[in-house]
């Protein structure tokens, strides 16, 4: 053993292939990890928006805690019958709507292909579009439009098929994350005590700072998102209804939801909109542009710095490695809950870890991690002003 730590390309070596092996034979105990696999993809998605919707709804209980001196299933009841109220509010005025522009959408497909098509060929019989590509057949084009029309229209109708699939599990999900979100609200509070109980006994204080800022990471995160997402979807269904831009309503929704997406959010959630406007008139694209364009600016330069911040600090390239990975994984889904699922993830990871340094011993209160940073900046201020010495003694 002294030899394998010392020889760290050996020592790494045999822990991989090691590692290899209980991947492999655990893959071949399918019969027993296969139910598992079914549980948590059944119980994912739920848990998931009931732990959104916890960190949405929890400061209202604690508001109700403090301020009116309720106790807490009395706070939790109240904050519970208010959002079912509001949640129920919501489904019976503005779902009908939606439906019926989804279905006005889907309707009107067959006459935007036809419309795409007919403008295609007036771009291709077009003299600058000759003079530009001379050696293009116009036949091949219009064979290929009229291909991928084709099919567009076969996927949009075979989709169809899945709705009643969609609608059972939709149903199940509706009955199952209300009754979650209530018990995450009612027992929360007793994740850490329970932890301090049988984990860390002596170390209740670290614990109790290491899960507040946990907590308010989280929070902050998530509640800024549904701000960012609600200021999208308001304001570009606004400018889209005062453009007059068809299916306004369910493409700012479109809109709101790939806030979610950074970086390709934007460019995502213009798509639909641009290609709905070209069937229009070219005033209606632009207009669309100057609408996102405005819309943009007031969230990048107001609602985002405000708001989230770079409370997350998380890597442009990680975020793009992630958006491939959990599209070609879960396909939309996956694009929108990638990163927040990734955030959350990252954070309790670190706030394991953070755990696992108390039980080695190590002090992670706030007061010694205030006086570490103020110590590493000291030696920055340090190390820059003896470059600088060295710089003039030059």
């Amino acid at each position: 053993m002294e030899f394998l730590k010392k020889n760290r390309l050996l020592y790494w070596t045999i822990e991989f292939l090691l590692l290899a092996m209980l991947i492999l034979v655990l893959s071949t105990l399918s019969f027993i990890f296969e139910p598992i696999g079914i549980f948590i993809r059944t119980i994912f998605l739920p848990l998931i928006v009931a732990g959104f919707l916890y960190y949405l709804l929890h400061p209202v209980v604690v508001f109700l805690e403090k301020h009116f001196h309720f106790k807490h299933l009395l706070a939790v009841a109240i904050t519970f019958f208010v959002f079912i109220v509001i949640l129920i509010s919501v489904f019976v005025i503005f779902v009908p709507q939606l439906i019926a522009q989804i279905s006005n959408m889907l309707g009107s497909l067959p006459k935007f292909v036809d419309d795409m098509r007919n403008m295609t060929d007036s771009w291709v019989k077009s003299k600058w579009f000759k003079q530009l590509y001379q050696d293009v057949k116009i036949s091949n084009i219009q064979k290929q439009i009229s291909k991928y029309s084709s099919t567009f229209l076969k996927m949009s109708l075979s989709s169809l098929g899945n709705i009643a699939s969609f609608l059972t599990t939709f149903t199940i999900n509706i009955i199952t994350i209300p009754i979650m979100l209530f018990y995450m609200l009612a027992d929360g509070d007793k994740f850490i005590p329970f932890i301090n109980r049988f984990i860390f006994p002596s170390r209740s204080k670290e614990v109790n700072d290491l899960a507040a800022r946990m907590n308010n990471t989280i929070s902050r995160y998530i509640d800024g998102q549904f701000i960012e997402g609600i200021f999208v979807m308001f304001f570009i269904t606004c400018g889209y209804l005062i453009i007059r831009q068809p299916f306004a309503p369910l493409l700012g929704i479109f809109a709101g939801l790939c806030v979610l997406i950074p970086y390709l959010g934007p460019f995502i959630s213009i798509i639909p909109s641009l290609l709905i406007a070209l069937t229009v008139s070219g005033q209606q694209v632009l207009a669309v542009l100057v609408v996102v364009l405005i819309v943009s600016q007031l969230d990048g330069n107001l609602i985002y710095p405000n708001v989230i911040g770079r409370n997350l600090k998380i890597h442009p390239l990680t975020i793009i490695i992630i958006l491939l990975s959990a599209g070609n994984i879960w396909g939309l889904i996956g694009i929108i809950l990638g990163v927040p699922i990734y955030a959350v993830l990252r954070t309790l990871c670190i706030f394991f870890y953070n755990l696992y340094q108390l039980r080695k011993g190590k002090d992670l209160s706030v007061e010694h991690l205030l006086a570490e940073e103020r110590s590493n900046r000291k030696k920055k201020r340090d190390n820059l002003s003896s470059e600088k010495r060295e710089e003039n003694n030059k």
